[in-house]
């Protein structure tokens, strides 16, 4: 089970030290802690430096030629940092499927464990070449959580069976593999039971959990059982829900249940119909305009983020000012914005009407300068409102504490900060915060309430 946040270091140091770092998504992260828990529990002390390590492991991401650039320069710098007698392991997205590129780059690189293996990486480092396929992690396997106190990510599922043009995450991390839903409740329990009180629920595509396990359980299945048979989570938040098939029963669920979140993240990333179709995203504007309507219709107070991609192929001029009216009609309260990369192997790499480089990072800018426009109005109506917020930071001797509101995820919308925590408050308390001010992503508050836990744990409540 997932060991208790202060258990960062085993007693015994049989195995020696190891260091790691993560990069990429938070997916990613959870396939860290997996490896890392396997190794503190086998003997592997963890330790703050690369330069200490015997075994410094560094998890690639691969979805982007940026990407595959940060963890090349990663790896080779932590190559030039590690002791000579030290072991080198690349792991994850790059690992998968770029692992010439990073023989090539970084010799220095010894071991590697693709996303399918990640608990053959003990066995390697002991010199074993394994004869059958690696099982994967379950709920029984340990887990280090790296993530700030009180929040873990929960990943329900790995791979993803949509074949969108731009994406080559099919092809990195194969079809959709749902995890059963009782394995991720026992270990939603079981980070309950080690202090977490916000479970991330994480996948490629959570909208498409359970379509390939026996009887077919839904997303709002495994959501109602989770918030039901583990109490201790005070929060449930769901990231990355392709816009399609998401139902109403999931929608009443969030609507009701006092533990799932009012939010959703909904990566669109388009507005215009032919630029839709092309991506292969199966939806138009106007369908899309559509389920955010009804998703705020039934989720009254929801808190909407998505992602936008621009510059794919076949984005015309037209096409682009379809999406910044698509933008400024939805109205997403977060939204990120990527201009597209033809990545190796995707579908819109080998297609007509490819955009320059130079457009479309000017296009990105345009559309980032609007949805920047459409937040800080939002944002600016906030203020005076009072929020739950979970704190991460107690502060104290005049620093304020650090947090976040119930409608910001971990480390993609912000923080709040705020003056006059009560004394004795701690990190993983939930606590009323009055808004004062915002300040681009984050927050400035004060405290609204002597209370260190509040009754409504969510908005609109």
């Amino acid at each position: 089970m997932n060991p208790p946040r202060t258990s960062r270091r085993p007693t015994s140091r049989a195995f020696g030290t190891v260091w790691a770092v993560t990069l990429g998504c938070p997916k990613n992260r959870v396939d860290t802690e997996v490896m890392l828990g396997d190794l503190l529990s086998h003997g592997y002390a963890l330790t703050s430096e690369p330069e200490d390590a015997d075994v410094v492991l560094v998890n690639t991401c691969g979805f982007l030629a940026a990407a595959r650039d940060e963890s090349l320069a990663v790896l080779g710098d932590v190559a030039g940092r590690m002791r000579p007698d030290a072991r080198l392991v690349a792991a994850g997205c790059m690992t998968q499927q770029f692992r010439d590129r990073i023989q090539e780059a970084v010799p220095r690189a010894d071991v590697f464990v693709g996303v399918h293996d990640l608990l053959a990486l003990r066995g390697r480092l002991g010199g074993q070449v394994a004869s059958t396929p690696t099982p994967q992690p379950t709920a029984a396997n340990p887990r280090l959580v790296t993530t700030l106190e009180p929040s873990a990510y929960l990943k329900i599922a790995d791979g993803c069976s949509r074949r969108c043009a731009f994406c080559i995450i099919p092809r990195i991390r194969g079809r959709q593999r749902s995890r059963p839903v009782e394995d991720v409740v026992a270990e939603g329990r079981a980070l309950a039971a080690s202090g977490v009180r916000e479970a991330v629920l994480v996948a490629q595509d959570l909208t498409h959990y359970g379509t390939d396990l026996p009887g077919t359980p839904t997303l709002a299945d495994l959501v109602r059982r989770l918030a039901d048979e583990a109490p201790g989570l005070d929060w449930i938040r769901l990231m990355y829900l392709y816009p399609r098939d998401i139902d109403d029963a999931l929608l009443d669920l969030m609507a009701s249940h006092p533990r799932v979140l009012k939010y959703l993240d909904i990566p669109v990333q388009h507005g215009d119909d032919r630029v839709l179709k092309a991506m292969r995203r199966g939806t138009s504007a106007r369908d899309l305009l559509r389920l955010v309507e009804r998703i705020r219709a039934r989720v009254p107070g929801v808190v909407l983020r998505t992602t936008y991609l621009v510059g794919h192929p076949g984005e015309t001029e037209e096409a682009f000012e379809s999406l910044m009216a698509f933008a400024e009609a939805a109205r997403f309260e977060m939204a990120g914005v990527f201009p597209f990369s033809p990545e190796p192997g995707s579908h819109a790499a080998g297609l007509g009407g490819q955009v320059p480089a130079r457009v479309r990072r000017a296009r990105a800018t345009r559309l980032e300068a609007l949805l920047s426009r459409v937040a800080g109005a939002q944002r600016a109506d906030q203020v005076g409102q009072v929020h739950p917020a979970v704190v991460e930071t107690p502060g104290g001797r005049g620093r304020p504490a650090e947090g976040r509101f119930w409608f910001q995820a971990p480390e993609v919308d912000g923080v709040v900060r705020w003056a006059g925590a009560e004394a004795g408050t701690r990190a993983g308390d939930i606590v009323p915060v009055r808004i004062v001010a915002a300040e681009d992503a984050d927050y400035v508050g004060e405290s609204a309430g002597p209370d260190r836990r509040v009754a409504s744990r969510r908005g609109g409540r």
